[in-house]
C-alpha cells in the first residue's frame, strides 16, 4: 500500500507542469525571504530599544574588541568601581597594553593628561593593576570560550558584558552557551561608526545589520542544536546502564569465549 502511494505521488509530480513546480519553489523562497526580512527588522528594532545597563557591581567586566567606544566604556566602568577586574577579549597578537591605551585615548577626553593637577582617569594605573588581555578569540564564540576559562580560573560568578548594541543579542547567546552558570549583565554601547538609527536609508548600514541578524539566527540554531545534543548524550548512559535493584545472582552471566584474549595481551 505504501509503495502504491509513493508511486502515485511520483506520477503526480512527473505530470505536474515544469513551470508550475518552478512557481511553487519561487513562492516558497519568497515567503522565506519575507520571513527573514521581517525578523531582521524586528531585530534592529530590538537593538534600538535595548534597556539602559544596570548599575549593579559585578565580579568582572569583559570588553569585546571592535571599537574604541567599547574600550572607553569598559575603562570608565572599571574606574567607577563597577568591577574589580577587566578582560579585553579578542586582542590582536601584536597588541600590547601600551598600544591599546594609545588607541583609546581619542575616545576618552577624561583620561589622565601630562599635567600633574589633572583629575581625570589614570589609564596607565588601570591597565597595570586591573586589565587582562585575551589573545585567543577570533569570533564571538571564541570570546565566550576565552571568557569562560578566564572567569573559571578566578572564580567569578557575575560579569558585565560590554559590546556594541547591534552585537549584544548574538554575544548574549554565545556567552549563555559557554558560561551557563554565570550571571551576564549586558552593557550595550552605541557605535558612532555604525549608527542604528535610520538604518534603512543607508545601504552599508542595511547590509551590515541584516548580516548581523543572520549571524544571530545562526548562533541561536547552534545553541539549540547543542542543547539537544547534550540532552541526548545525557540520556544514553541512563538507557544503557544495568537494571537497578536487581540481585547480582539474577543478572545474566555471559561466558567468555575460549578464543578471547585476556586484557593483558597486546593485539597481534
Amino acid at each position: 500500500m505504501a509503495r502504491k502511494d509513493r508511486d502515485r505521488k511520483r506520477d503526480d509530480e512527473e505530470s505536474t507542469p515544469f513551470f508550475t513546480r518552478i512557481s511553487r519553489w519561487l513562492i516558497l523562497l519568497a515567503a522565506l525571504g519575507l520571513l527573514w526580512l521581517g525578523g531582521g527588522i524586528a531585530y534592529v528594532e530590538r537593538v534600538e530599544s535595548l534597556p539602559a545597563p544596570a548599575e549593579t557591581k559585578t565580579d568582572a567586566i569583559v570588553v569585546l574588541t571592535g571599537g574604541a567606544a567599547r574600550m572607553a566604556t569598559g575603562l570608565r566602568l572599571l574606574h567607577d568601581n563597577k568591577a574589580d577586574r577587566l578582560l579585553v577579549s579578542g586582542v590582536a597578537q601584536t597588541a600590547t597594553k601600551a598600544t591599546l591605551m594609545q588607541a583609546v585615548l581619542p575616545s576618552m577626553p577624561d583620561a589622565a593628561q601630562v599635567s600633574s593637577n589633572w583629575q581625570g582617569i589614570d589609564l596607565q594605573l588601570l591597565f597595570e593593576c586591573c586589565v587582562d588581555l585575551g589573545f585567543e578569540a577570533d569570533d564571538t564564540a571564541g570570546n565566550a570560550a576565552e571568557t569562560a576559562s578566564w572567569a573559571a580560573a578566578r572564580g567569578y560568578k557575575t560579569i558585565r558584558l560590554v559590546t556594541a548594541n547591534y552585537h549584544m543579542p548574538r554575544a548574549q547567546v554565545e556567552f549563555g552557551r559557554y558560561l551557563p552558570g554565570l550571571t551576564i549583565l549586558p552593557h550595550p554601547v552605541r557605535s558612532d561608526a555604525m549608527r542604528v538609527e535610520d538604518w534603512w536609508q543607508r545601504r552599508a548600514a542595511t547590509v551590515f545589520l541584516l548580516g548581523e541578524y543572520s549571524k544571530y539566527v545562526a548562533a541561536l540554531l547552534r545553541a539549540h542544536l547543542g542543547t539537544q545534543l547534550s540532552a541526548t548524550l545525557e540520556q544514553k548512559p541512563a538507557a544503557t546502564s544495568a537494571p537497578q535493584n536487581v540481585p547480582v545472582e539474577k543478572l545474566p552471566v555471559q561466558e567468555t569465549p575460549a578464543e578471547e584474549k585476556s586484557p593483558e595481551e597486546k593485539p597481534q
